[in-house]
């Protein structure tokens, strides 16, 4: 879709609507497997280091900054990205408890 030329019927915006949202799973499958990993090279049941509060806060303050830049209002992007982490610390820390720490016992 070229940005200018926004669809005319409101069955070609959920058309659009429905292929961003393909790449947007795309995408967080993506971000998945990369925290997964971060979940492994994490001290094993260390529950500080999975949910990184000062992380997180940090990572809020900058997408709400690049939201604004891009045009996206920043409190809808806050909103997304905090349910996002919320959902992957979630993921991260199951994946922490099983398999966190391999880094110290040389897995990959």
């Amino acid at each position: 879709m070229v940005e200018d030329k926004l669809p005319q019927t409101l069955d070609e915006v959920r058309e659009a609507i429905d292929g961003l949202d393909k790449e947007l799973i795309e995408l967080l499958a993506r971000r998945q497997k990369l925290v997964r990993q971060a979940g492994r090279l994490k001290p094993k049941n260390d529950v500080q280091a999975v949910s990184a509060p000062e992380r997180v806060a940090q990572v809020i303050a900058s997408r709400r900054a690049y939201a604004q830049k891009v045009g996206l209002s920043p409190e809808v992007a806050e909103a997304v990205w905090r349910s996002m982490i919320d959902a992957f610390i979630k993921l991260e820390m199951e994946t922490n408890r099983v398999d966190g720490g391999s880094q110290y016992f040389g897995h990959n």
